[in-house]
């Protein structure tokens, strides 16, 4: 079956649209929402796989240099779907019964993903704008607009000279201050994750701790994302630490949270880096599925 992700261009909030449109047309496993929309009123969509009790979010694309991370999350989810798609099936009998493998993760697990948390920033990028532009339409850091340690990273930014809207590193003028981190927080809140991963470029890196807080469980998942993938656990710089995803999931959930730093070179990475990045971040993103004694619950 020709797959319908393309991963050999780069992503567009456009592209993406139409891929998601195309894989839940094909895949009724997928059921596809938006959770908000973006401050030039894109909108920001969820596609989840999966009847079970415990959630999992997976993200992709605070940055927006960083847009090939959506085109990461978008092919696993067609490679989830079609996994999937004869559990799905058999579970509404909407075909006859069939010979292929049942995955037992579909009635154990909701996956929720946010392929593109920022598509106005990806759009800024991709459509031949600013190619180091990390922020939103707005000049806004959305990796450093939720409310963990805000204020400090408030006056780590401001001491480096972010003080202002632009293209990296901005707080913005309060937490939760834009339309896309108060869309990512809200709907995390709704769906109450047992754990989150957010994919980041660049470094094959691992970050799962924050401040002082060691979620139960969270260090053995991340020795197992770092088996799958070659890439090493490491604490947060500290001129990067605070007011991110994960540092505000850990701090308010108290459960595993992972940054995924992507690939190795400079943001943005190109497009044909994308197949050996996805040999190693695949299987990392189906650890926490398949390994059902390292997972959490809620």
């Amino acid at each position: 079956m020709t797959p319908i992700v393309p991963t050999t261009i780069p992503f567009t909030s456009q592209i993406q649209e139409a891929s998601i449109m195309r894989l839940a047309s094909r895949y009724p496993c997928i059921n596809i929402s938006v959770i908000g929309h973006s401050l030039k009123n894109r909108p920001i969509y969820a596609l989840t796989v999966g009847i079970g009790p415990v959630s999992y979010m997976y993200n992709a694309s605070h940055h927006a240099n960083e847009w090939i991370t959506s085109v990461i999350l978008t092919r696993f989810a067609e490679d989830i779907a079609q996994e999937m798609q004869p559990s799905w099936e058999r579970y509404t009998g909407s075909n006859e019964p069939t010979s292929a493998p049942y995955s037992p993760w579909y009635e154990r697990y909701t996956l929720h993903m946010v392929p593109m948390v920022n598509p106005d920033g990806v759009d800024i990028v991709t459509n031949g704008g600013d190619p180091a532009w990390k922020a939103n339409a707005r000049g806004v850091d959305l990796n450093s607009n939720y409310p963990a340690g805000w204020d400090l990273a408030r006056k780590h930014k401001y001491a480096r000279g972010y003080t202002t809207p632009g293209p990296r590193d901005y707080v913005g003028p309060h937490p939760l201050s834009e339309p896309e981190s108060m869309a990512m927080a809200a709907y995390t809140k709704a769906i109450n994750p047992a754990l989150t991963l957010s994919l980041h470029t660049q470094g094959e890196e691992i970050y799962w701790r924050y401040r002082h807080y060691t979620p139960p469980g969270a260090a053995k998942l991340a020795q197992q994302l770092s088996k799958a993938s070659g890439y090493i656990l490491e604490d947060v710089p500290s001129e990067s630490s605070h007011a991110g995803y994960r540092d505000w999931f850990i701090e308010s959930f108290n459960r595993p949270g992972y940054t995924i730093e992507c690939g190795f070179g400079e943001s943005p990475l190109p497009i044909s880096d994308f197949e050996g990045i996805y040999k190693k971040v695949g299987p990392l993103m189906k650890v926490p599925l398949t390994h059902p004694e390292t997972s959490t619950t809620r």
